[in-house]
């Protein structure tokens, strides 16, 4: 019987898992929507912001609120180093990227566990007890990371909608080549779009770490999620990620709660490979012939 208890539970829930799916893929979909790069390393960075939070807040002791922001920091400016040497040789290499950063992924996964070994580890709750509003109970960590992601949301839509590298990023989107020859600089775009992808990934794995736990593997979870999300959405497209995060995030809620982990594993990719018989660009994405 569904009990008010147990839909509030699923709602918020659905909520967080949301928040935390909406930040990966977002970052997925960044990198492939104006470099066409299909960053399967993304998860391996998801699991670094993990390592990152757990060492400043849980061993550390930094302040919540400056070890978050601060955990995805460090990891986006490592990552550039890995930008240099890696990524920027397939950028607009769909195939050779996909290949390519699969290796990286497996490389930086077993690089991990040869660091931290392969058993779990939790990290700290920064908030504890519960929240009554109206009757509703929301746990006050699960409230933590709606809001976070929230804040995160909001100034990426607006970097993206407001400011003169944000509208740089989407005219490279559309056409680099035009972009070029109206004075963008498409290097530091892409090193830009690079490095905000990866704080967002981050980001979300110290989210899904401290809520769920850590391990060197904790990224191949989230990394199918953004794939799935992703595509569910459309690949390249930042409102089809939004909105693909938000259906994953809420239906695995549901799902998992009354039929169990397997069974919602099963549904989502058994509804991606419907909509990719169906609608191969996704739910808000383009279809190639009207790319081009």
């Amino acid at each position: 019987m569904l009990t008010r208890a147990v839909l509030e539970q699923v709602i918020i829930n659905g909520l967080s898992l949301s928040a935390i799916y909406v930040l990966v893929a977002l970052g997925f979909t960044l990198l492939f929507g104006i470099m066409r790069v299909v960053n399967f390393a993304h998860g391996a960075f998801v699991m670094l912001g993990g390592y990152a939070l757990f060492y400043l807040y849980g061993t550390f002791r930094l302040p919540y609120p400056l070890a978050v922001p601060l955990s995805a920091l460090i990891v986006a400016t490592a990552s550039l180093l890995l930008e240099l040497l890696v990524f920027r040789w397939f950028y607009h290499k769909m195939l050779q990227s996909m290949i390519g950063l699969l290796g990286l992924n497996m490389a930086l996964v077993f690089s991990a566990v040869l660091i931290w070994d392969v058993y779990e580890r939790s990290i700290p709750p920064a908030f504890e007890g519960l929240l009554t509003f109206r009757g509703l109970m929301i746990p006050n960590d699960r409230l933590m990371i709606i809001c976070i992601a929230l804040i995160v949301l909001l100034v990426f839509w607006l970097f993206m909608t407001r400011t003169r590298h944000g509208l740089a990023m989407r005219a490279a989107a559309q056409d680099v080549e035009t972009a070029e020859s109206q004075g963008i600089n498409t290097s530091f775009i892409y090193r830009l779009a690079f490095f905000i992808a990866i704080f967002m990934a981050a980001l979300a794995g110290g989210l899904y770490a401290q809520t769920y736990s850590l391990s060197p593997f904790v990224g191949e979870q989230t990394l199918m999620v953004a794939f799935v999300v992703v595509v569910l959405g459309g690949m390249g497209s930042i409102p089809g990620a939004a909105l693909g995060g938000v259906i994953l995030g809420f239906s695995e809620s549901f799902i998992s709660t009354f039929y169990g982990a397997a069974v919602s594993s099963f549904v989502s990719f058994g509804v991606v490979i419907i909509l990719l018989i169906l609608r191969p660009w996704g739910l808000l994405g383009t279809p190639e012939s009207e790319r081009s």
